[in-house]
């Protein structure tokens, strides 16, 4: 008699458990907040007159399906500064789209840094994803990651010196939230 009982009470519950499952869930949202802005640096490089250093990014976002309509929304900032700091050359590239590349270059013979009379001066790439745009501009910024290289070639020659994949994030700003409602973004 005990057996059957719990027969009946194991099957009553899949029962209802399955009814249940059946049902559609309540609307439900979730705030993940998106980091928009970081900024990354590579580290120092030497940088000598017959050479050029390029700075590289890739965007590492997945190419959207053909059946979503998302915008590349993502946009990059990448400059080269010298060991004080100050900005050497920089390039801004608005609506980058997922799964390319861009780079700036910067030709030690076209900078005017002091004590390249030495002929060698101190570099480092910064690439800073989503920066603040003027407000003329009306590109939205959105999430993307991003793969940071810095690359020293000789002029003459075109051979790589050196070359570095190692960037690390310097400051993170400006927390948007993300809604997710049902497992669909809005």
């Amino acid at each position: 008699m005990r057996n059957q009982c719990l027969y009946w009470i194991v099957f009553i519950g899949a029962f209802f458990t399955i009814e249940l499952m059946a049902q559609p869930l309540p609307a439900q949202s979730v705030d993940i907040p998106i980091s928009v802005q970081q900024t990354m640096t590579t580290g120092m490089a030497g940088l000598t007159l017959n050479q050029t250093a390029r700075l590289s990014v890739l965007n590492l976002n997945p190419v959207p399906m053909a059946t979503t309509n998302v915008p590349a929304n993502c946009n990059v900032q990448m400059q080269f500064v010298d060991s004080k700091n100050n900005s050497l050359k920089q390039s801004t590239l608005t609506n980058f789209a997922p799964q390319t590349a861009t780079s700036l270059d910067l030709n030690a013979a076209s900078m005017n840094i002091a004590g390249l009379g030495a002929q060698r001066a101190q570099i480092r790439g910064v690439v800073t994803v989503n920066p603040a745009l003027p407000a003329s501009n009306t590109v939205v910024p959105g999430y993307c990651t991003v793969m940071v290289t810095l690359e020293i070639f000789d002029n003459t020659t075109g051979n790589t010196v050196a070359l570095t994949t190692d960037a690390r994030v310097i400051s993170h700003s400006g927390i948007l939230p993300f809604m997710i409602t049902n497992g669909n973004r809005d």
